[in-house]
């Protein structure tokens, strides 16, 4: 008999139509060079259906692999290099955006979510654990639903002995953290999301942005039960990330329930006792 439970920590799922099973495979930071997307194509075509499918954390499955196949299909992977994995009660696949090549990145994201993935990817945990590195706060969504998730984001700087009141500002602000009051330009920062649009827009350059740091969210989670995370109040620097990262899985180990998620601990413990003993 087929330990199907052990099978799927490994990425290798069961279907609904007995005797199936789909495959899923790790890209890295979201990509697959060619030469791997030509032999997962052979596979699709000579194992599978033909298919291929996309899941939200970057992987790739292909579903309708026989039972009888999986030892030679496995066999196949394995000469060709190909990863599969990304379930079970795990850190599953770390998610990032385009910040690398997008023009809005303030980071080279790629790098980051390779980093976390040669360091945490497939750690065994209570539960599932969802990773996220995102380049910009155009990614303020997709944080949100992450276990944990560091968004790069720039505190904007205004001086306001250069502004002309030209209001150019206000005008491509998303947040609308800008107003003039008594002739004088005033940028509240608990509406600004930092996204930095207004700085090439200034015609005096009395914006400016400071060094790239980055917001923490703790406990997200999408499906039947979901919980949008909101950042902790303090940012950290990209060479904290590592270290913070092993604070919050060596926590969530200790504290939580066999297939307890962590927006689940943070729930029956609370936000601010959870937050105090991870980070003090």
């Amino acid at each position: 008999m087929l330990d199907l439970n052990e099978l799927k920590a490994k990425g290798i799922i069961a279907q609904k139509q007995e005797g199936y099973f789909v495959l899923r495979f790790l890209s890295r930071a979201g990509y697959f060079d060619a030469n791997e997307m030509q032999h997962l194509a052979d596979l699709a075509h000579k194992y599978g259906n033909g298919k291929m499918g996309l899941t939200s954390r970057l992987t790739l499955e292909i579903p309708y692999i026989k039972e009888e196949s999986l030892e030679e299909v496995l066999k196949f992977c394995k000469e060709r290099n190909l990863r599969i994995g990304g379930g079970g009660p795990s850190v599953r696949a770390i998610l990032t955006c385009k910040g690398t090549v997008c023009k809005h990145g303030l980071v080279d994201t790629d790098k980051l979510a390779r980093e976390m993935e040669d360091r945490f990817l497939m750690r065994q945990l209570p539960g599932k654990f969802k990773i996220s590195i995102l380049g910009c706060p155009n990614s303020y969504g997709k944080a949100q639903g992450n276990d944990l998730a560091f968004l790069a984001v720039r505190k904007i700087q205004l001086d306001e002995a250069s502004c002309i009141l030209c209001q150019k500002c206000i005008r491509v602000c998303p947040d609308k953290a800008f107003t003039v009051d008594e002739g004088t330009l005033l940028l509240d920062e608990e509406k600004c999301s930092r996204c930095g649009k207004c700085i090439p827009v200034c015609p005096v350059e009395a914006l400016h942005q400071e060094e790239v740091e980055f917001l923490i969210f703790l406990g997200g989670r999408l499906g039947r039960r979901s919980r949008l995370a909101t950042p902790y109040h303090k940012t950290c620097k990209e060479d904290e990330i590592m270290d913070i990262t092993e604070k919050v899985l060596a926590y969530y180990e200790m504290v939580a329930n066999p297939k307890e998620r962590f927006a689940e601990v943070i729930e029956r413990i609370g936000q601010a006792e959870v937050e105090h003993a991870i980070f003090n």
